[in-house]
């Protein structure tokens, strides 16, 4: 019985691998393909360049050119990453997620966190925006205070709280609390959000819910700052975050990575 088992596995690993080399020659013969074709390509626009331009002008051409080229370019670059996944898992690698065409990513900006007096003015416009909203925060229940803010890609800035209720389920968040204002006002695309509340042991960040509704209005990925609220013994002092006080610099879609999106 071992000696049958030891033979299928040979016999599918033979099998992979004359899969994978047909594949290769697939994907090698569709790249000389491409080269071809931008080839062609550069050849028939010098020749229409020479021959006055036909019905389209030059800039119209150049530009035409560039699209193609680009479009060439992008098919060319998934090829190759898709023979460079495919190489690494003949060789028993496994393949990175960021490099599979099932799982676009958009472009995330940089998480990190950083000293409120390296953080810009409009970090810090927002943080106080989000420090005075968290003092309406209507939390009897709790006692757990959140403010947060986002501006508008117009700059104006919208600010809201948490909201609670006896029954729960109809509170509302800060986060969801700010941006419903915004878009009850026309206003569908932001720039930058701040969110603040005070917890002992570290950053109180949005809520899953949150996640997914700051990410409905994230056509593109922005930042959302961090920081922790003065205790309550020190609601009052001033300033109201130190200079020194670490504040996490983090973004729209580092905060809900793989993301549920209807945008294209």
């Amino acid at each position: 019985m071992a000696e049958k088992r030891k033979l299928l596995q040979r016999y599918m690993q033979c099998l992979n691998e004359m899969q994978d080399e047909l594949r290769r020659k697939e994907l090698a013969k569709k790249m000389e393909t491409l080269e071809k074709l931008q080839c062609e390509l550069a050849r028939r626009q010098e020749q229409r360049v020479a021959q006055g331009g036909g019905q389209m002008g030059k800039s119209e051409r150049r530009q035409y050119l560039k699209d193609k080229l680009k479009s060439y370019q992008k098919t060319l670059k998934g090829l190759l990453c898709e023979l460079a996944r495919r190489e690494a898992f003949a060789n028993g690698e496994r393949g990175r997620v960021s490099e599979s065409d099932n799982l676009p990513h958009p472009l995330k900006l940089d998480e990190f966190t950083v000293a409120f007096r390296y953080v810009g003015e409009d970090g810090r416009e927002l943080l106080m925006a989000a420090l005075a909203a968290r003092r309406c925060a209507y939390v009897p229940y709790s006692k757990f205070k959140v403010g947060a803010a986002f501006r508008a890609k117009c700059g104006q800035i919208y600010s809201g709280c948490n909201i609670e209720n006896a029954a729960f389920t109809p509170g509302n968040c800060a986060e969801r609390c700010a941006l419903a204002k915004g878009v009850s006002e026309g206003e569908k695309r932001y720039t930058a959000g701040a969110v603040v509340a005070y917890h002992p042991d570290g950053f109180t960040t949005p809520c899953g819910v949150c996640r997914q509704f700051i990410r409905e209005f994230a056509t593109r990925d922005f930042p959302i700052y961090i920081a922790k609220a003065p205790p309550p013994e020190q609601e009052g002092c001033i300033p109201a975050i130190d200079d020194d006080e670490e504040v996490l610099v983090t973004s729209a879609y580092n905060l809900l990575p793989h993301s549920f999106s209807a945008y294209e």
